[in-house]
């Protein structure tokens, strides 16, 4: 699936995150990007917790020419100790999709702008450069279609790695008791600097950053 996006100028770059539940850490995760040819580039996410028993990975592919940003395939695996959920998936030139779960295929007719989430991630910090305030979108996940909405809510000062630095905020709600909360950094351009996980109105779990670097 094809989108715009902000700018046609991407900057490679690798992110690490510890992840904490309540206030004790329990995993860490990566993200990381690179650029394959003048045009196309990969997005790697992965996750790791409770010393392996849990693990999570996503490689996405995408292209990002004349402004617009074209989702191609994915790949898609969660471990939760000793259980595995794999899933993949290809765009085809119509921007369809065929999807692999659990060795189950799955044909998809997609509407436009239907995204994998490593793209979808990309195409939410363009959206941030523009300076949009309202956030929504459509990504593929296991053998189907979701929605996943973002509601923008104020610019703030956060502690980072690098000091105080201003950041966007947004909000998402997940389920009826569940709030999410991400922190985006503009002089980062707009990486990732925080989540926060609230249930019932009490903080459950966050993410920080603890390493970036720009390729």
């Amino acid at each position: 699936m094809t989108a715009s996006a902000a700018q046609a100028e991407l900057y490679p770059f690798q992110a690490q995150y510890s992840m904490y539940y309540k206030d004790v850490k329990f995993g860490h995760c990566e993200r990381s990007l690179r650029r394959l040819n003048n045009f196309e580039y990969k997005l790697t996410s992965t996750a790791s917790v409770l010393l392996g028993s849990g693990s999570y990975e996503n490689n996405s592919w995408f292209k990002l020419q004349n402004g617009l940003l074209t989702a191609q395939r994915y790949q898609h695996e969660t471990t939760v100790i000793g259980f595995s959920s794999v899933s993949s998936g290809i765009f085809d030139a119509q921007g369809d999709i065929v999807m692999d779960y659990d060795d189950n295929q799955v044909k998809l007719k997609l509407q436009s702008h239907v995204m994998d989430i490593g793209a979808m991630t990309i195409l939410l910090q363009n959206d941030l450069k523009l300076g949009k305030q309202a956030f929504n979108y459509q990504w593929v996940f296991e053998d189907k279609v979701e929605a996943i909405e973002f509601e923008y809510l104020t610019e703030e000062s956060i502690n980072t790695i690098f000091g105080d630095m201003q950041a966007v905020k947004l909000k998402q709600v997940t389920k009826k008791n569940r709030i999410s909360y991400f922190w985006f950094i503009p002089k980062l351009d707009y990486q990732l600097a925080k989540i926060e996980i609230y249930k019932k109105g009490k903080r459950w779990g966050y993410l920080k950053l603890s390493d970036l670097s720009f390729q």
